[in-house]
């Protein structure tokens, strides 16, 4: 019996994992800055639903990626809300453009947006993550309060 229930785990676990992403995502890369662990994905444009009030960032001409930087803070063990976060896309032709990551919900506590990259090649993706303004105990004053970047590497084909 458990056998058979160690065979079906493991094949359960080889299966594609279906209902959070709608698209393929593929890790680009992680930096470690300081004591933040930054992980950068990029997977086809989603459907994102803002509150009312508020409008998620959306590119000027049709999407066709979606980056999803996921901030993690390896001495407190948490993904880390409320951060300032941009990305400064460039191709190799020296062109390149900003965007602000809006924080979002979905496997976890992210930042996102959709963004159109005009075409296939290398872009070099440089994210800035700035300390979120928001109040904090005295004993906490040192957390999450210097900027931090990292730099990733992605080729569109």
């Amino acid at each position: 019996m458990r056998w058979i229930v160690a065979v079906a785990t493991a094949f359960l676990l080889f299966l594609p994992q279906f209902g959070w992403g709608q698209a393929e995502r593929a890790r680009v890369g992680m930096k470690t800055v300081g004591n933040l662990e930054i992980t950068l994905y990029v997977w086809g444009p989603q459907e994102v639903i803002s509150p009312k009030g508020a409008d998620h960032p959306k590119p000027a001409t049709p999407a066709t990626h979606h980056l999803d930087l996921r901030v993690y803070d390896l001495r407190r063990a948490i993904y880390v809300p409320y951060l300032n976060v941009k990305a400064t896309i460039g191709d190799q032709m020296k062109r390149e453009f900003t965007v602000d990551l809006a924080p979002m919900i979905g496997e976890w506590i992210h930042y996102g947006a959709n963004i159109t990259l005009p075409h296939s090649g290398k872009y070099a993706i440089l994210v800035t993550v700035d300390p979120p303004d928001i109040a904090r105990y005295k004993h906490l004053a040192d957390v999450w309060n210097t900027r931090a970047e990292a730099l990733f590497e992605y080729d569109y084909r």
